[in-house]
């Protein structure tokens, strides 16, 4: 595997849902540590940390990790990676992978796959990577917090990301369920952050379709394991914790 890719966690502390939530103890460690050891397994040369609190960059400092402080105005982590990548200088060509703050137990497997899915596009146009699971239960197809994806089996090229589909056509064709993991070129990256969110990112609420909006292209693959559950809600953070547990 080509470890010449970096992974950035953006971590912000004032979550709606869960205000606090990188440093809610999940079995004895932070959930902000359990996805940078979740990252540190990959293949990555170099993980990084991105928050805008001084508490969150003291518990990083306290088990070594790399951490940049950045703005508190940033609407999304992605906007807070571009700020880490100006920070870096880095090339135009770098491979980055925006691995969330919520994820701790998103495989290694996936991350690296994720990074060899940029490594190997062919197109020579701007790019983002992200990756998919199936969707089983029709109330994943009927929950709006789901972002179902539709894309092209032959040539990886995401075609749609909606929140309301008709589960009707469940007969007729696989729903997938996107996974909120992403790898970009830095170049792409610039390009999609420093624009202005599009009309139907508003109107969908989905930064996905700024992508569209703007010309980049999404390709997208099947993820090589199921990654665990986001901690968005208190119910999810005590399900992680059971996770852990059973481990």
């Amino acid at each position: 595997m080509n470890s010449n890719y970096i992974i950035v966690i953006p971590a912000r502390y004032d979550s709606k849902r869960l205000p606090g939530k990188p440093l809610a103890d999940i079995e004895g460690k932070p959930l902000i540590q359990r996805v940078y050891d979740a990252a540190r397994k990959s293949s990555a040369k170099d993980v990084i940390i991105a928050t805008d609190n001084q508490m969150i960059k003291d518990i990083a400092n306290s088990f070594n990790a790399k951490v940049i402080m950045t703005n508190q105005t940033h609407q999304s982590g992605t906007d807070r990676i571009n700020e880490v990548a100006n920070h870096e200088y880095w090339n135009d060509d770098q491979v980055i992978v925006n691995l969330q703050g919520d994820n701790p137990l998103m495989p290694y497997e996936n991350i690296d796959q994720l990074a060899k899915m940029i490594n190997t596009h062919e197109d020579s146009g701007l790019c983002i990577a992200t990756l998919s699971t199936r969707i089983i239960e029709n109330k994943d197809i009927e929950d709006p917090n789901v972002v179902k994806v539709e894309f092209i089996q032959e040539t990886k090229k995401a075609i749609s990301f909606k929140r309301h589909v008709d589960i009707r056509l469940k007969k007729k064709k696989k729903f997938w369920r996107h996974i909120g993991i992403y790898a970009y070129t830095r170049d792409s990256l610039k390009v999609f952050s420093d624009a202005q969110p599009s009309k139907n990112e508003m109107k969908y609420n989905l930064e996905q379709l700024r992508a569209f909006d703007l010309g980049i292209s999404i390709i997208i693959d099947e993820a090589e394991k199921n990654p665990g559950p986001d901690v968005d809600t208190n119910d999810d953070l005590e399900a992680v914790r059971r996770i852990y547990r059973s481990f």
